[in-house]
């Protein structure tokens, strides 16, 4: 009964997922044809500036709810204490956020056009702490129905609204783009605000000991919290910087705003997307190990590390092998884009450690080993920021591309280490590298072959 509840699940996770990203890139599509590569990298500035504020009131408060209530430790205090702090964060982050606008968007992003949207956006980060929350209880309950019915109703109001504002209203682009993803938040609270209250009404919340919730609650969400924040102070700050060592490798402004564009805003998620297949995996696999781990059943936990290693690592080079061969077609196809296709084929070889290191960071999550991982994530994080200012300056993209890999390498490594030393797996090197390799290397070879005799 369990493992046909973890399959149903994983498959509504799945297909929800696939769905949600092909609706994004679709409209990001739809976005690139409208405002350009230039307009796609501010978009891309913009958000990587509000996933600061996104950080402060949701990481660690949906990984305490889901934890607390797969251990059984999720009473009514334990849902409410949770509801309050990331209430709390979220208006504290979204004044910050609001009315610092103007500096950032003059000081650091070099665009005054860039600070209404911000404070657009930052009137939907209470929406966002509060569906962090009830996703996070919902998912610790295996009811993965509602917050996936949830993400696809914010995503059809926030492409609806958005192309609505784009086709009919006098707003800028930008401004249009993030009023509609604001309201899209907003639809998105109030559909699991209500389904959430009939659930309770319906089936009630425990009642328990309340002592010393509020000090577990912050044992499991402050780390996590402190840690996501300092890396998405770092990563917005690398975003940042990626623009201006461009400026001075040579580009213009608009110019190096525009390959800031194609490479974050066209490429990456195209790479990104068959992510969406092992990723619903990863994050079922947290209330799933948690319990496990709580139990003390480290066979168990070994048992879903040697499957999550050989499925992810399968399913990855076979992903790279399309990706490398089919790189222009999907650039084309998505965006019109030549050059987001020539990107996408050199980023492709790096795909497995990437999609690898996605699951690995969620189980240690799942593991109450979340510390290691901020850890190597800051680390990395650190590393790249410092390599951005120095190297892209000097070689221009094409030392980003290179400090992705290393990037990638190095924190996939750390992590991978971390868990294979606290679930001790039976390793497999031919089932879990030799073989998908090999299979990822004949499935190119085919698709060539394809190419050139079947579809010329």
């Amino acid at each position: 009964m369990r493992k046909r509840r973890f399959l149903v699940n994983a498959a509504v996770m799945t297909a929800s997922t696939v769905l949600l990203r092909l609706a994004g890139l679709w409209f990001r599509s739809v976005i690139s044809a409208r405002i350009g590569a230039s307009g796609m990298g501010l978009y891309q500035l913009i958000f990587s500036v509000f996933s600061l504020g996104v950080t402060a009131c949701t990481s660690g408060i949906g990984l305490a709810m889901t934890r607390l209530v797969a251990e059984g430790r999720g009473t009514k205090g334990c849902i409410l204490r949770c509801m309050w702090l990331g209430l709390s964060l979220s208006f504290a982050s979204a004044g910050a956020l609001f009315f610092s606008s103007g500096f950032i968007a003059v000081r650091f992003m070099g665009s005054a056009a860039c600070a209404r949207p911000l404070r657009i956006l930052a009137l939907g980060l209470p929406f966002i702490a509060v569906c962090a929350c009830l996703k996070g209880y919902f998912f610790a309950v295996r009811n993965t129905v509602v917050p996936v019915c949830a993400e696809i109703w914010e995503q059809i109001v926030t492409i609806g609204v958005s192309v609505a504002l784009l086709d009919h209203s006098s707003l800028p682009p930008l401004d249009a783009l993030m009023l509609g993803s604001t309201l899209g938040e907003a639809a998105g609270f109030l559909f699991i605000v209500l389904l959430f209250h009939a659930a309770a009404g319906k089936h009630g919340l425990p009642r328990g000991r309340e002592a010393g919730m509020t000090r577990l609650i912050l044992h499991i969400a402050v780390p996590m919290l402190l840690g996501s924040f300092v890396r998405s102070s770092l990563s917005s700050a690398e975003n940042i910087l990626i623009p201006i060592g461009l400026r001075k490798y040579g580009a213009g402004s608009v110019d190096s705003l525009a390959q800031y564009g194609v490479m974050q805003g066209m490429a990456m998620p195209i790479l990104f997307f068959p992510l969406s297949f092992v990723s619903s995996l990863a994050m079922l696999m947290i209330p799933e190990i948690a319990e496990e781990n709580a139990g003390k059943n480290g066979e168990a936990i070994r048992r879903f590390t040697e499957r999550a290693f050989r499925f992810t690592l399968m399913f990855a080079f076979l992903t790279a092998a399309v990706f490398i061969a089919f790189a222009e077609e999907l650039g084309m196809l998505f965006f019109g884009s030549a050059q987001a296709g020539n990107i996408l084929r050199i980023m492709a070889p790096i795909a497995p450690l990437m999609y690898l290191d996605n699951v690995v960071d969620n189980m240690l999550k799942g593991l109450d080993q979340q510390m290691y991982s901020l850890g190597y994530n800051f680390s990395d994080s650190m590393m790249r920021v410092i390599l951005i200012s120095v190297f892209v300056p000097m070689f221009g993209i094409k030392a980003y591309i290179v400090i992705l890999f290393a990037s990638e390498i190095y924190n996939a490594s750390l992590s991978i280490h971390r868990l294979l030393k606290v679930t001790s797996p039976k390793v497999d090197a031919l089932g879990w590298i030799v073989f998908p390799a090999v299979s990822g290397a004949l499935l190119y070879y085919a698709l060539l072959l394809l190419k050139k005799f079947i579809l010329p």
